[in-house]
């Protein structure tokens, strides 16, 4: 059996992406029905609410449909430190996954990769959790030493090495299931530990 190629692709041919969504600080609240994921929740991988995490009330959802954020979504920082500051957790351009199923919305300078048939979400998750993906989309950046930029366009013209649909779906079964193992672990020390 001849195994499929993994292809070069320009990653704005198969995905398209959603920017976030300028909401204004004084719509914030502290127990809203729609949590906003800003850059500082995006923390080493995950979408990570704090007890200051703002969140919204929503008139009519229909306008915000769009911003959005389900289980398995995929989200970038637009905006961050760049690449020449010591902490790659506050980088520009980092990845992480919205793990949770309380009701979420996008806010600006981040983005989420819209689904497609064509490829898998997770996958591309993974793919941009490894070291020298990540290091090399935030070292695209611009903007100054203190605050760097990305747009989707600069995540849209990654070239990556795409496996054929089912091989991504396998490789991101896998490295899920790595991950979920691993907090469970860490579950398990935390109590331990208590």
């Amino acid at each position: 059996m001849k195994m499929e190629e993994w292809k070069e692709v320009r990653l704005g041919d198969y995905c398209d992406f959603q920017n976030g969504y300028a909401f204004k600080s004084s719509e914030f609240k502290t127990n809203g029905e729609y949590k906003i994921v800003k850059i500082k929740e995006l923390k080493d991988g995950l979408v990570k609410f704090f007890d200051d995490s703002a969140s919204v009330d929503v008139q009519d959802i229909k306008e915000f449909e769009k911003y959005k954020i389900y289980r398995n979504d995929v989200l970038f920082a637009l905006t961050g430190d760049p690449v020449s500051k010591p902490n790659p957790l506050s980088w520009v351009g980092r990845v992480s996954i919205y793990r949770s199923d309380e009701n979420a919305l996008l806010n600006q300078r981040t983005c989420k990769i819209k689904k497609s048939e064509k490829f898998d979400n997770q996958f591309l998750y993974y793919y941009f959790r490894q070291w020298d993906n990540f290091y090399a989309l935030a070292s695209k950046a611009t903007g100054s030493a203190s605050q760097a930029n990305i747009s989707t366009n600069t995540i849209a013209d990654t070239i990556i090495k795409l496996p054929p649909l089912p091989t991504q779906q396998k490789i991101a079964a896998i490295l899920s299931s790595l991950d979920d193992k691993i907090e469970l672990n860490n579950k398990i020390n935390d109590n331990l530990a208590a």
